[in-house]
């Protein structure tokens, strides 16, 4: 059973109300509100706690909290407000309600062994694990130490996939050099607007990235309207300071039934390479024009190429790249 929809806007929130919070392209701006709720619950406690008999605030403390906060609150107030702007209008447009019930597929690190040595890259590491229609560990991503550099690979218990990337594509080949899936950048008119589609199997599936803002969900979309729907698993903000495996991506969703565990494998790998270049582009303040591009996380953030949105680079695809270190 799959659900379809016939919205011709761009997917790529969820399938939450146009004018939801949830459809905010971040939530900065709750922090800045919550500094603002924070700093006037200390004037009410300092102005309840001075027991001065005369009239207004003749304590020092109390005094003291008060002129700080007042000469806080305005830009508390600005920075709220302009979090808040910034959060509608970078927003993803995205109407799709109900999405399709496919095969569950889930992709998560591995778990930490208590005393292994982090510092030290391992020969063979496993990057994700993906398990497919409840099936446990169908697929896997993993990181092999080559002579030269070390590459990716989707295994199976059927078979091993070479992965490849470049600035604007992601292959997954065969042993016989076959290219079972491929994922190709698309650029799109306006700043950092970019469609991928991606060929699994021969079937075709498109996700649209719109902005530099991190988006709590992809949604897929076929030629047809059928709508899918795919949670990136954001690592918390504790997950984040450990670092290494606990702040990696952790994607789980909804994906066609008819998706080898390889193509599954393959979709969710695309995804967190999206939200790594994407976050990349974001520490370098791409979009607040920063004087050092980087222009293979601009390439997947859907960066206008330099010809312009209507030029001969717009439509261009770049061949795979021999996999980073």
């Amino acid at each position: 059973m799959t659900a379809t929809t016939c919205d011709d806007r761009p997917p790529g929130g969820g399938p939450a109300p146009r004018w939801s919070p949830r459809r905010l392209g971040h939530h900065r701006y709750l922090w800045w509100a919550g500094s603002l709720v924070l700093a006037a619950a200390a004037v009410g406690l300092a102005i309840a706690l001075d027991t001065s008999p005369g009239p207004g605030l003749t304590d020092g403390g109390a005094l003291a909290v008060v002129v700080v906060v007042f000469l806080l609150a305005p830009v508390l107030v600005w920075m709220t407000g302009l979090e808040l702007v910034t959060a509608v209008r970078r927003r993803v447009r995205d109407d799709v309600r109900v999405h399709g019930t496919g095969q569950p597929a889930r992709g998560a690190a591995p778990a930490v062994v208590p005393g292994e040595r982090a510092w030290a890259r391992a020969p063979q590491e496993v990057l994700l694990h993906v398990d497919v229609d409840h099936v446990a560990d169908a697929a896997r991503i993993v990181e092999r130490a080559v002579p030269g550099g070390r590459h990716r690979v989707v295994e199976t218990g059927r078979e091993t996939l070479r992965l490849r990337s470049g600035r604007g594509t992601l292959t997954a080949t065969g042993r016989d050099g076959h290219v079972r899936h491929r994922a190709t950048r698309h650029a799109r008119p306006g700043h950092h607007r970019a469609r991928w589609e991606l060929e699994l199997d021969g079937r075709r599936l498109g996700v649209e990235v719109h902005g530099l803002q991190p988006v709590p969900r992809r949604t897929l979309l076929e030629p047809d309207g059928t709508a899918w729907l795919v949670h990136m698993g954001t690592p918390s903000l504790l997950d984040q300071l450990r670092g290494g495996r606990a702040a990696r991506l952790r994607p789980h969703g909804r994906l066609p039934e008819d998706l080898t565990p390889d193509a599954v494998a393959f979709c969710l790998w695309m995804f967190c390479e999206l939200e790594t270049h994407q976050d990349r582009v974001r520490r370098y303040g791409r979009e607040y024009g920063a004087a050092r591009p980087e222009p293979v996380a601009d390439a997947w953030a859907g960066h206008p190429p330099p010809d312009g949105p209507d030029g001969p680079a717009a439509h261009e695809t770049l061949e795979p790249q021999e996999d980073r270190p």
